[in-house]
């Protein structure tokens, strides 16, 4: 049984000839009423290849599983710039994925695109941008690395194109101890608006989990941070908190 438009009224479809009952959603009538849509000669042979691939038998078959899977684990969508920066304004962000998904290699992209804006239509004037990484692997070399003293020292409200990172202790338990103190930092900061043009990155932020200042930070960050990112294999443990979101493809 063939239905071209099922989603129209039962009185435009008799007219037309389709079938001229409305069906509701979740009704098992569903499984056996078939609509036609167009899809790119592309797109299906991909979709058929998975099929091979799966084992599924049909092609229906085959959406329908993807369909089920991103409505059990939820749409992310990708942490381009458009989406991090532009459409979620202000709010923080958790990027995550497996190991070597590319979550640093998009935290990055990020911060290069926002430290080198132009001033344009939608943003005739540029102000001060700045960024700070919390670097539990040491992965950004290309960021200045400060120590505790320097991080206390730092005037954020008047820095202008820092690119600063903070490499904690390679013990956990001591690592914990450090994040804790500059937590309470900004969080004692923030309110005066010293954090408005800055990025902070929060790398492996599952060790964070349980810090109260991190805590308190991501649920104020949209007031007073430009943007608070959170890395971690792990979304669930800030869920409700912060807008989530996965890495770009490497080809981006």
């Amino acid at each position: 049984m063939t239905l071209n438009n099922p989603e129209g009224n039962s009185e435009s479809k008799h007219k037309r000839g389709y079938w001229n009952e409305v069906i509701p959603p979740g009704d098992p009538r569903e499984l056996n009423v078939f609509t036609n849509y167009h899809i790119s000669l592309g797109t299906m042979r991909k979709v058929k290849a998975l099929k091979i691939k799966l084992g599924f038998r049909t092609v229906d078959s085959v959406i329908a599983y993807m369909a089920n899977v991103i409505e059990r684990e939820g749409v992310v969508p990708v942490a381009n710039y458009e989406q991090a920066f532009e459409r979620s304004g202000t709010r923080p962000i958790i990027i995550t994925g497996e190991s070597g998904s590319g979550k640093t290699t998009t935290v990055k992209a990020l911060i290069d695109r926002y430290m080198n804006a132009r001033p344009g239509p939608a943003a005739p004037t540029i102000g001060p941008r700045n960024a700070f990484i919390l670097d539990v692997d040491n992965e950004y070399q290309e960021f200045k690395r400060i120590d505790l003293g320097k991080f206390f020292g730092i005037d954020w409200g008047s820095a202008n194109g820092l690119r600063i990172r903070f490499v904690p202790n390679s013990n956990v338990e001591i690592s914990k101890a450090e994040a804790a103190t500059l937590f309470s930092h900004l969080n004692f900061i923030k309110n005066s608006g010293a954090l408005q043009s800055w990025v902070i990155v929060v790398e492996e932020g599952h060790r964070f989990k349980d810090d109260t200042n991190l805590r308190a930070l991501l649920i104020e960050a949209r007031k007073f941070v430009r943007k608070l990112i959170i890395i971690t294999t792990d979304w669930r443990t800030y869920e409700g908190i912060t807008l989530t979101m996965k890495p770009a493809p490497f080809n981006q």
